[in-house]
């Protein structure tokens, strides 16, 4: 008799290992839990992703005529001592802290008296002139017109075309 009773309970735990198995293997298939492995992420996935970005990326690129797109905000610059930012184009310009002065290189713009435009005061500022702290200044065009940091460090918020010297 104990003999049945052990085939019996060894049946049993059988069964209870097997359905257990069958339940396991319905509840984790591929669909339901995508599991791979590291290499198929490496090998196939990486590339495939890497090839539509740059299809993308060449696309909107293309769209651009390989110019970048103005966004319309300011890029906030943080300049030293000496240096000199020079417009390349219209370039709208505001001093937050420091000091800095007018510098004119062309010597069409220096015969005329031309600079930078103050449009917060409404007047022109010639080659040498202090510019004013948050104060919206103009480079109407990129024809040799910037200004030169003359104190330790200033903060300027800049928007448009410009090079720093």
């Amino acid at each position: 008799m104990k003999r049945i009773t052990k085939i019996t309970a060894a049946f049993l735990f059988l069964l209870a290992v097997l359905a257990f198995g069958v339940s396991a293997d319905g509840v984790y298939s591929s669909q339901e839990d995508p599991l791979v492995s590291l290499s198929y992420v490496n090998d196939v996935l990486a590339p495939q992703i890497m090839s539509q970005v740059m299809a993308r990326v060449e696309k909107e690129y293309a769209k651009a005529d390989g110019k970048p797109e103005a966004t319309g905000s300011y890029s906030y610059v943080q300049m030293k001592q000496g240096q000199t930012l020079m417009a390349d184009g219209c370039c709208e310009i505001v001093l937050l802290s420091g000091s800095a002065s007018v510098l004119v290189t062309g010597q069409e713009n220096l015969a005329a008296g031309e600079g930078l435009v103050d449009i917060t005061a409404g007047q022109a500022l010639a080659n040498g002139s202090e510019l004013p702290v948050n104060h919206g200044l103009i480079a109407p065009k990129g024809d040799g017109r910037g200004f030169r940091i003359t104190s330790v460090t200033a903060a300027v918020l800049v928007r448009g075309e410009y090079h720093i010297v």
